[in-house]
């Protein structure tokens, strides 16, 4: 399944200290907003039939991301950020409830990122 939108990387954990002393975390918004892009359309291309799985799970994510005006055109991988680990993660967050119960569950996961339309292919197979 794709997913058309500009990948956005898990950002780093927000704290805020509550008038009780406790501390609560949560999501920059710009991250929590990309995952909503990702569920939002994993939900509409998914079959009806398909069911929340606790098998082992194989998953291939191939994200594209819009070339920068500078960025020559032989250039065909960005070597830049984002981090190729923080775009899983967010995506792998995102999917957690609706694809898989765990992300303990992937045994195999293939990521790259490339220019080309914004956004993410989601491959997921049971092993």
């Amino acid at each position: 399944m794709r997913v058309y939108g500009i990948p956005i990387a898990q950002g780093r954990p927000r704290a805020v200290r509550l008038p009780t002393g406790h501390v609560r975390l949560y999501d920059p918004a710009h991250s929590k907003d990309w995952k909503r892009t990702v569920m939002a359309q994993v939900l509409v291309t998914r079959p009806a039939t398909w069911a929340v799985t606790r098998s082992p799970l194989t998953v291939g994510l191939e994200f594209f991301l819009a070339r920068s005006k500078s960025a020559p055109k032989r250039q065909v991988w960005p070597a830049k950020r984002p981090d190729l680990d923080n775009l899983a993660k967010s995506v792998l967050d995102a999917l957690r409830g609706l694809v898989y119960h765990d992300d303990a569950q992937i045994v195999r996961l293939d990521i790259s990122k490339q220019y080309g339309e914004p956004g993410v292919v989601i491959r997921i197979q049971e092993v």
